[in-house]
């Protein structure tokens, strides 16, 4: 199966639409405000990671929240696509 994976880099509140094989959520070391994964809180430096099996799609909506704090609101999203997925948009 190919592949294509897609970096984003998110720095306010908002609803992550999944729609992939696998999606991992990223909190950098420092810097970085407190920031949860529906309501899965992720300490500085750590990733949150869903993938699924061969040929499955992740149809989650993943809502990420920041929480106050006097750094930068930083979360980075990976998302691996087959390609027909990404192709169709």
């Amino acid at each position: 199966m190919d592949t294509t994976t897609l970096f984003e880099f998110v720095g306010e509140g908002k609803m992550q639409e999944s729609n992939c094989i696998a999606i991992a959520f990223r909190r950098p070391t420092t810097g970085s405000n407190p920031v949860s994964i529906n309501g899965y809180p992720l300490e500085a430096g750590q990733t949150f990671r869903v993938a699924q099996n061969v040929g499955d799609i992740d149809r989650t909506q993943y809502q990420i929240t920041f929480g106050a704090g006097s750094d930068d609101d930083i979360c980075y999203v990976f998302r691996t696509l087959n390609e027909f997925c990404y192709a169709t948009g």
